[in-house]
C-alpha cells in the first residue's frame, strides 16, 4: 500500500508516537534530576545544598540555548535526546560517590535533552500544540516524584538508569519528523518582518519568565510538603495536556490570555486547595503554546527556540524568587500584576505569524513522518 492510499488516521497515529515517547522520557529525565536534588541533604553538608541546586539550575536551564545552537547547526536533535538520557542514567549512578560531578552531569544532560525533545515534539505535529503538550506534560510530575524518592532515600538509582536507557532505545526505533533544515521547502514561514519576529520571540520569553516567577514562588512556598508538591505537579501536567488541546481549537492567543486571567483570579483569591490546584493548572496550560509559538517563529532554529522557551525564560523567572522576591503567601496581590504582564506579552507576542488562529500543518503527513538518516 502506498502512502497516498493510507488513511489519514494512520498518519495521525504515527505522528503522535514520537511526542508520546519523548513525554515519557521527559518524565524520566526530570525524575532522575529530582532524585539527585532530593538526595543532596543526605550526601553533602547542608551549606553546600543550596549552592549545588543553583549550579544545577544554571546548567540545566542556562545551557539550553547553547545546546540548541549546536543541535541546529549539526541537525542532530535526536542525538541531543540520547545525550540527555545516557548522561542522566550515568549521573544517578554516581551518587553518592561523586555528588558534585553527578549534579554537573545531570544539569548538562537535562539541557541537551530538553532542546532536542522540544524541537522533535513540535515538528512531529507542526503548527500545532499537540506534540508539545504531550512532551512537556510529564516533566513536572517526574521532577516531583523523583524529588520525593530522593529525599526519602529510596534506592531506585539503578531502576531510574535502566528506565532512561530503555526509553532511549525506544526513541531510536521511531521515525523522525522532517526538520525544516533538511528540506527548506518544508519550512512554514511567518508572514512578518525579521524585526517583528525577533520582537515576538522576546515578548514570549518575557511571558515565560513571568509565569516561571509565579510557579517557582509557589514551589518554594510548598517546599517540604510532599503531598502538595505532587498535587500541584499533577495539576500542572493535566493543565498542559488540556491547554494544548484547547489552544489548538480555540486559538493560541485567546486561550493563553484567558488561562492566565483565570489563574490570576484563582491564585489571588483562592482559599481552598481546589482553587490552588486549578490555578496552577491554568498557569501551566500555556506552556505548550509558548514552546510551539517560539519554534514557529524560529523554524530553522527549532532547538535554539526550545532552549529559549524551556530554558532561558524559565531561568530568568526563577532568579528573582531565588534572590528573595516572594509572591506567596504575603504578596498574593502581586500575582495579578505578574500574570497580567505575562498575558499582555503573550497577546502581542502571539500576534505575528497568524498565531491567534493556528492552521493545520501544511506539510503532508507522508513527508512529516518520513525517516531521514541525517536527522540524528
Amino acid at each position: 500500500m502506498t502512502a497516498q492510499e493510507l488513511p489519514p488516521s494512520y498518519f495521525r497515529h504515527q505522528s503522535l508516537q514520537l511526542p508520546i515517547l519523548l513525554g515519557v522520557a521527559h518524565g524520566m529525565v526530570d525524575a532522575a534530576s529530582g532524585f539527585l536534588l532530593g538526595r543532596l541533604p543526605h550526601t553533602v553538608p547542608l551549606e553546600q545544598v543550596a549552592l549545588l541546586i543553583v549550579a544545577y539550575n544554571m546548567l540545566a536551564f542556562g545551557c539550553q540555548p547553547l545546546f540548541g545552537l549546536v543541535s541546529d547547526r549539526l541537525r542532530c536533535p535526536r542525538l541531543m535526546v540520547w545525550i540527555g538520557l545516557v548522561g542522566l542514567s550515568a549521573a544517578v549512578l554516581l551518587v553518592p560517590q561523586q555528588t558534585e560531578l553527578a549534579i554537573a552531569l545531570a544539569g548538562l544532560s537535562s539541557a541537551a535533552f530538553h532542546v532536542g525533545g522540544g524541537a522533535l515534539s513540535y515538528w512531529a505535529t507542526p503548527e500545532q500544540t499537540t506534540g508539545t503538550s504531550l512532551f512537556v506534560a510529564p516533566g513536572v510530575v517526574g521532577l516531583a516524584i523523583g524529588g520525593v524518592l530522593g529525599f526519602g532515600q529510596y534506592e531506585v538509582a539503578a531502576v531510574l538508569a535502566g528506565l532512561l536507557l530503555g526509553v532511549a532505545v525506544a526513541i531510536a526505533s521511531v521515525r523522525l519528523p522532517a526538520l525544516p533544515d533538511a528540506s527548506p521547502t518544508n519550512v512554514i514561514k511567518a508572514p512578518t518582518s525579521e524585526a517583528a519576529q525577533e520582537t515576538a520571540v522576546l515578548l514570549l520569553i518575557v511571558a515565560i519568565a513571568l509565569g516561571s516567577m509565579v510557579w517557582t514562588g509557589s514551589q518554594l512556598w510548598l517546599l517540604g510538603q510532599a503531598a502538595w508538591i505532587i498535587g500541584t505537579a499533577i495539576a500542572a501536567a493535566v493543565g498542559k495536556l488540556i491547554g494544548g488541546w484547547l489552544a489548538q481549537r480555540w486559538g493560541w492567543r485567546r486561550w493563553t490570555v484567558t488561562a492566565l486571567a483565570i489563574a490570576a483570579l484563582l491564585l489571588a483569591t483562592g482559599n481552598t486547595p481546589l482553587q490552588l490546584l486549578l490555578g496552577m493548572a491554568c498557569l501551566q496550560s500555556v506552556v505548550p503554546v509558548t514552546l510551539a509559538a517560539t519554534i514557529r517563529l524560529m523554524p530553522q532554529h527549532s532547538a535554539t527556540a526550545a532552549g529559549f522557551a524551556l530554558g532561558l525564560g524559565i531561568l530568568l523567572g526563577g532568579i528573582p524568587v531565588l534572590a528573595g522576591f516572594s509572591l506567596f503567601p504575603q504578596a498574593i496581590a502581586a500575582v495579578i500584576g505578574v500574570l497580567a504582564g505575562a498575558a499582555i506579552a503573550l497577546w502581542h507576542g502571539l500576534r505575528p505569524s497568524s498565531l491567534a488562529t493556528p492552521r493545520s500543518t501544511t506539510i503532508p503527513h507522508s513527508i512529516a513522518i518520513r525517516a531521514d538518516a541525517k536527522q540524528g
